[in-house]
């Protein structure tokens, strides 16, 4: 019976470091989607781009297994600074289609770009 214990104590740790690595790896992909559209993005007019940026990361996010919705994504653009703040969880236990567990992970970073036109 203490084996039996044990072994599932194990599987617990290692699916929970499974778990967190997961996570560590959807927070840099969706570090790395922000930085391309940022870049792309920057010469455009400043009252296209903060809609444009957003756009951007909604469509590639979910070609690498993040789900996020319009809801999750701010972009904002004041006096020559781009914020972009996204806010999303990576479901750790999911019973019946619901997470009942979840890792919560937000990107916040603020960019400086041109004026624009």
């Amino acid at each position: 019976m203490k084996t039996v214990f044990w072994f599932l104590v194990a599987i617990g740790v290692v699916y929970g470091f499974y778990s967190g690595a997961v996570a560590i790896w959807q927070y840099y992909e969706i570090k790395g989607i922000v930085e391309e559209s940022v870049a792309e993005r920057a010469r455009m007019d400043r009252y296209e781009r903060p809609g444009r940026v957003r756009d951007d990361i909604l469509r590639r996010a979910p070609d690498t297994g993040v789900t996020l919705d319009e809801r999750d994504v701010f972009v904002t653009e004041e006096d020559r600074t781009l914020r972009v703040l996204i806010r999303w969880s990576h479901p750790v236990i999911v019973y019946k289609g619901e997470a009942m567990l979840s890792i919560p992970l937000a990107y916040d970073k603020s960019f400086t770009v041109s004026s624009g036109r």
